[in-house]
């Protein structure tokens, strides 16, 4: 039986994102006139949001916004504080420059993002504090280390080794340094 949260929760992705432009596309059983006013009211009370378009038929909303204020992060943000919820794993690519992160980087947030929503669920249903962050480079040490031990460094096939550089490559990417 769902929960009073899970019902309250508007499921969206993502259509399209450059800075200062993000358009959604409603779930369509939240293509409601009153829920889309009701998003709209939301965000347009919120400072540097610049202008909110519904298109009720096809479930899109286009928020503009000041991308020298906002990122499309801190917008996904106010979404959420709406009890919207966008259904991807990252963000959409961003179209026509970087968004306020640049190159590589911009990318993995959108990873890194989805790694603490996950964390967030799994403490929501469980009540178990889980960092993911920690526990998938964990796992491909294991499995290096594992593999090693039961087969040599398997030079002649895919080497344990390679498992532990997966897991050191996944552990400092997953913890970017601060900025």
């Amino acid at each position: 039986m769902p929960s009073q949260t899970d019902t309250a929760r508007h499921h969206a992705w993502i259509a399209s994102a450059i800075p200062g432009r993000l358009r959604l596309k409603l779930h369509p059983s939240h293509r409601d006139q009153e829920i889309m006013n009701g998003i709209r009211r939301g965000l347009n009370m919120k400072d540097g949001v610049h202008d909110v378009k519904l298109n009720p038929s096809i479930g899109s909303i286009t928020v503009r916004y000041d991308h020298g204020r906002h990122s499309t992060s801190s917008i996904l943000n106010m979404l959420k504080d709406l009890d919207v919820v966008i259904q991807s794993v990252g963000h959409a690519p961003i179209i026509g420059g970087a968004d306020q992160k640049g190159g590589e980087e911009g990318d993995s947030v959108g990873f890194l993002d989805a790694i603490n929503d996950l964390n967030q669920r799994i403490y929501d249903k469980t009540g178990v504090p889980a960092d993911l962050k920690v526990l998938l480079p964990l796992a491909f040490a294991g499995a290096g280390v594992w593999s090693i031990a039961r087969r040599g460094l398997m030079v002649e096939t895919v080497p344990g080794w390679l498992f532990l550089w997966f897991a050191f490559d996944m552990f400092v990417k997953l913890h970017p340094a601060p900025r």
